[in-house]
């Protein structure tokens, strides 16, 4: 399993972050997914077979946010 972390801009509230973890979660190979509102970000625990950080942050800014970093 590998982790990656984003930061996450155009969150609004906690409503957001939920959001983003529902759609984190749903994606294929994704073991674990925490966002939080006030840190504006987001960690993902994830198969790397099934799918990547890129494929990741492309979910996310898919729901309209903006990932403004992606850190290994």
């Amino acid at each position: 399993m590998n982790d990656a972390n984003f930061k996450i801009e155009g969150m609004h509230c906690e409503g957001c972050a939920q959001t983003i973890k529902a759609l984190l979660g749903a994606e294929p190979g994704v073991q674990r997914a925490a966002v939080w509102f006030q840190a504006r970000e987001a960690q993902v625990r994830f198969d790397p077979k099934a799918i990547d950080d890129a494929h990741l942050a492309a979910a996310i800014e898919r729901a309209g946010y903006k990932v403004v970093i992606a850190a290994p």
